[in-house]
């Protein structure tokens, strides 16, 4: 069952969104703001299974709905976006976080009902990829692949695929990013918003400039990204021994 967060400046929109989307047989509880401090703050305290995000808001409000997903990406970094906007130039500054979907107003319901069961379906086809003696079964576009847990260097999302760096090379899935997360161990950690990895197999972490780090991994050449915001959140994993 999902838990949804909808931020609207709007009201009237707003109210619809909150009726549409609690209509949804899978949707258990439904918070609506029109601030954007606020959609941070609930985020916060309920972690949304998804969000969904007015990207123009009200002009006194000093965020839009891609800088709320950014800030909500740290508190609830397994929320997923759904922007809603007026505005179709927003799509390609909105794909800088990702999000599941984009919809235009005006707001149909069957868009939104399709996105909610979309989601929905990508997490029943993860929760089939658990597999026993501690791997993953992903399948890919002619085969199926078990792949061990603790042969996982490192996950990174694209879109939305993510593609799985371990001792047998890169696999490419579909399932979602944030439930596939779901299925690591404690050892595994986000370390940006695009990446996650394998504590355990990380080397050396080098700083990259731009407000971001490099993680090199044992006996492999690919290379994850931490952002310096995650950095300063999990700073007591990167603290020296000595």
């Amino acid at each position: 069952m999902f838990k949804v967060l909808i931020l609207e400046d709007e009201n009237y929109t707003l109210r619809f969104l909150e009726k549409l989307v609690s209509e949804h047989p899978k949707v258990e509880q439904v918070l609506g703001t029109s601030i954007s401090q606020d959609a941070i703050r609930l985020a916060s305290e309920i972690a949304p299974d998804i969000a969904f995000l007015d990207i123009e808001l009200a002009p006194e409000d000093n965020l839009n709905g891609i800088d709320v997903a950014r800030a909500i990406n740290t508190v609830s970094p397994r929320t997923e976006f759904i922007f809603v906007t007026g505005y179709a130039k927003y799509a390609v500054d909105s794909f800088s976080v990702h999000p599941y979907d984009y919809l235009l107003k005006p707001i149909k319901r069957d868009k939104v009902m399709q996105a909610i069961s979309g989601l929905d379906a990508e997490r029943q086809t993860i929760n089939m990829h658990k597999g026993p003696n501690n791997r993953l079964v992903i399948r890919s576009s002619d085969s199926i692949v078990f792949i061990n847990i603790d042969d996982i260097f490192f996950i990174e999302k694209q879109g939305k695929k993510a593609f799985i760096h371990s001792t047998g090379g890169v696999n490419e899935s579909t399932c979602i990013f944030n439930e596939l997360e779901s299925l690591l161990g404690p050892n595994f950690l986000r370390v940006h918003k695009s990446y996650v990895v394998n504590m355990d197999k990380v080397s050396q972490i080098k700083d990259a400039g731009n407000q971001s780090y490099s993680i090199h991994f044992e006996g492999y050449d690919g290379i994850a990204i931490m952002s310096r915001n995650r950095f300063r959140i999990h700073i007591d994993r990167f603290t020296p021994s000595f």
